[in-house]
């Protein structure tokens, strides 16, 4: 199991690469490090909001630059499919944007 702290703890303090989240990913303890908004800067495409997704938890991590990365949403994966913990997860950390669509209630 990994803490929420012990990964952004060992993030930059800026913004992340894409490369550096695919490296976070390969990780055996890490199911999904992704981007959730980016943008281009020259070869490297930085991000400032992330989903990080191990067996126990997904993050919704933000960074800001004055208070550096901080855990904006937590989802709890203890004894849940994987995949639900990465849908509500997503729908979290969409923030203002729509980078998902809500479930529809039947």
């Amino acid at each position: 199991m990994v803490a929420q702290g012990a990964v952004i703890e060992a993030f930059p303090d800026s913004k992340i690469t894409a490369a550096a989240l695919s490296d976070l990913e390969a990780s055996d303890s890490i199911l999904t490090a992704i981007p959730l908004i980016s943008e281009a800067r020259g070869p490297n495409e930085l991000s400032d909001r992330v989903l990080i997704q191990t067996e126990s938890a997904a993050i919704v991590a933000v960074y800001d630059n004055g208070a550096g990365w901080t855990v904006d949403h937590r989802v709890d994966g203890t004894d849940r499919d994987p995949d639900e913990v990465f849908e509500e997860a997503m729908i979290a950390g969409q923030g203002d944007t729509s980078l998902v669509d809500p479930p529809v209630d039947e």
